[in-house]
């Protein structure tokens, strides 16, 4: 038996979020209909999302969000929902707010869509509805799944789901390091050149970007293999790339040890200047490291800008992305701890591209006490297990290392492996 949803008009929005529910996050087999007498006659579980209900079926009122396809200034009324406040109020249905809409309007980052045609500014986490309605800190379109489902289950109890498990996801990022040219006027060119290039200015200074003066990056990637040898679960790895020739970058003990690991770029679209072909350039090292990489991944650290940052990620080829989230301020983005493909509210339609969401950072972390980056650690994995998602946290491969200065984020990252079981 499966669940059949009724609309008079099927939109592509529709389409979308509630086959993002229902078959993403509730494992559940659905069918849609505009036919109001085929749904009626049919022997499947029914859900109908409109103005009116049709029968007995499991009712959803609608609101008009999910029947447009323009991308409009709209400032959603809430309500009180348990401790928060939820968009979209409505009456006379299973539940008191357009739950379908409110999930739409979260995961499209609609209202980022419409901060970036207003400014140029960086979108804040602060500014977000989601801060506003105290709703950062919650997958919360994975909690409102699970409400759903046991709306269903009480009408319907021997209708099954499928069970879905929880999952760890560590990602880990760094700068690849480069070897001096032979000969001064060489040497002294080339670090003036790379130190002072614009588009370095990912770590705290543009010399060590390129020097990788800090910590050894061969090292401690074996240390982390040393970490996961006896777990369940492989972080991801992201890697950035000087601007400078590929010949200057050291990479023979690296591409033995990523050899077997997933391996993604790092900050394909860090500027909305930067050309396409130097993201490909990139993907071109990146490759030269790892020869063997079928899956193009991706992850931004910088300012996440839409859509721009995921039209560049398309466009060059990659296909998942992990760069769903705040650098500096923990909560998910997107509302939810399940992939889903991006829906581009430009073109109004569901992409090929995978987005992954990232709850916390080790950036933020190294600014708490340990007991207090221990208790958000553990209260963003409980959150995530309990609607048995997956559960995405970003780290510095420095912060692995041995220095003094980052033996509190180590530990952190190894309580947190601890923590998940995984």
């Amino acid at each position: 038996m499966q669940l059949i949803i009724f609309s008079n008009i099927l939109t592509p929005r529709i389409k979308y979020i509630f086959n993002f529910i229902f078959k993403d996050i509730l494992k559940a087999e659905i069918e849609f209909t505009g036919n109001s007498q085929y749904f009626l006659q049919s022997e499947h579980i029914k859900i109908s999302y409109g103005n009116e209900p049709l029968s007995e079926e499991i009712f959803f009122k609608s609101t008009a969000l999910l029947f447009s396809s323009k991308l409009e200034e709209i400032k959603p009324k809430t309500i009180s929902f348990g401790e928060y406040q939820v968009p979209f109020p409505v009456d006379r249905s299973a539940l008191p707010f357009d739950v379908f809409a409110a999930s739409f309007f979260i995961i499209s980052r609609y209202e980022e869509y419409l901060h970036q045609r207003n400014t140029e500014g960086v979108f804040k986490a602060s500014k977000s509805y989601q801060h506003k309605w105290r709703l950062l800190h919650k997958p919360v379109i994975d909690e409102w799944a699970l409400i759903i489902k046991s709306i269903i289950k009480k009408k319907h109890p021997d209708f099954k789901f499928q069970e879905k498990k929880f999952q760890h996801q560590p990602t880990i990022h760094f700068s690849m390091a480069t070897h001096f040219p032979g000969g001064f006027l060489n040497s002294t060119k080339f670090i003036f050149s790379a130190a002072f290039k614009k588009e370095n200015n990912y770590l705290k200074t543009k010399f060590d970007r390129v020097t990788g003066v800090g910590i050894n990056n061969e090292e401690v990637l074996e240390q982390v293999e040393e970490i996961f040898a006896s777990k369940k679960s492989n972080p991801l790895y992201f890697v950035d790339f000087p601007d400078v020739p590929m010949d200057y970058i050291r990479t023979d003990r690296i591409s033995k040890t990523l050899n077997n690991q997933s391996v993604g770029l790092l900050r394909p679209c860090a500027s909305d200047k930067q050309k396409m072909t130097e993201i490909k350039e990139g993907l071109v090292k990146l490759k030269k490291i790892h020869p063997n990489l079928i899956m193009l991944t991706s992850q931004q650290l910088d300012a996440l800008k839409f859509p721009i940052c995921y039209l560049n990620v398309l466009n060059s080829g990659i296909t998942v992305d992990y760069s769903m989230g705040y650098e500096n301020v923990m909560g998910f983005r997107a509302g939810t701890c399940t992939p889903f493909n991006w829906y581009d509210l430009q073109l109004e339609k569901v992409t090929p591209l995978v987005v992954n969401s990232y709850c916390l950072t080790d950036q933020i972390l190294q600014f708490l006490t340990r007991e207090e980056a221990t208790k958000e650690i553990h209260q963003y994995i409980d959150a995530v297990k309990v609607v048995n998602g997956t559960f995405y946290s970003s780290w510095n491969l420095k912060s692995l290392s041995d220095y003094p200065k980052y033996k509190k984020l180590k530990s952190l990252f190894e309580d947190m492996l601890q923590y998940s079981g995984h």
